[in-house]
């Protein structure tokens, strides 16, 4: 079973993610997504909290922590797309500060290489959010 893998660039505003939920809900028709966030926040007394309830209200999405520090995001990513759930990953990661030209991060890749997932690729704009047609398929 290949679970889909979401790709979205530029991230450029701590926004993006709860905007890409709700757009993947009530858009593109996607639910309960698997979205892996900065630790910072995924644990954080008031943000994590927020976070999952909007996940919930969205559209089922969950959150997990990334942490590069330790594997256990990454094991959890891998297993969910091995089980045939969609993942939420901004391969370009969270150096909001570095500008939305920034190239993807290695590991946007091997989860790919490890897992072969559908993958979509998504542009996030200003005003909209659309899939990128011309990029689908496992890359």
């Amino acid at each position: 079973m290949r679970g889909l893998l979401i790709l979205a660039r530029p991230h450029v505003s701590l926004l993006d993610g709860p905007r890409l939920a709700w757009w993947l809900s009530h858009s593109a028709g996607i639910q309960r997504a698997l979205f892996p966030v900065a630790p910072a926040y995924a644990r954080h007394p008031v943000w994590s909290p927020l976070l999952r309830a909007y996940g919930r209200i969205s559209g089922s999405h969950r959150m997990i922590a990334l942490d590069t520090e330790s594997p256990f995001g990454l094991r959890t990513l891998v297993r969910a797309l091995r089980q045939g759930q969609t993942v939420v990953l901004f391969p370009q990661g969270t150096g909001l500060q570095e500008g939305p030209d920034r190239p993807d991060r290695p590991g946007a890749q091997w989860l790919m290489d490890q897992t072969h997932p559908e993958v979509h690729n998504v542009v996030l704009g200003r005003r909209a959010i659309h899939l990128d047609e011309g990029a689908r398929g496992y890359a």
